[in-house]
């Protein structure tokens, strides 16, 4: 799996190619925890490509979440399909993103 990378100034995108079952959930981790290193705390999932992920992506969502917020950055979620909306809602971790229709107002969502 891919995962494509954009800057918006202090907004870093992160879009994954395909759904985040197993090691493509690792694959976003690891993307995402370099990007963190190198000091990028405001972070943007563009969910678009995805329908679906799993317990092992949710984890990882949940852990860049942390290690963004320890740098007072944040992780937002967006694009996201309905069955993703759904998972997020049932598992109750809609509450713990920020959950915008599209990249652009996710990008925007930043502007102080």
């Amino acid at each position: 799996m891919s995962v494509k990378i954009s800057n918006y100034e202090n907004v870093t995108v992160l879009a994954p190619s395909e759904d985040l079952l197993g090691d493509a959930a690792e694959v976003l981790h690891e993307k995402a925890m370099e990007l963190v290193g190198k000091g990028r705390r405001e972070l943007v999932v563009d969910c678009a490509e995805i329908d679906g992920f799993d317990s092992r992506a949710l984890e990882v969502l949940l852990d860049m979440q942390a290690q963004c917020e320890e740098g007072l950055g944040t992780v937002k979620l967006c694009g996201l399909s309905p069955t993703c909306a759904k998972i997020l809602e049932i598992t109750r971790l809609a509450r713990r993103f920020e959950l915008l229709p599209d990249l652009e107002s996710a990008v925007r969502s930043f502007t102080y």
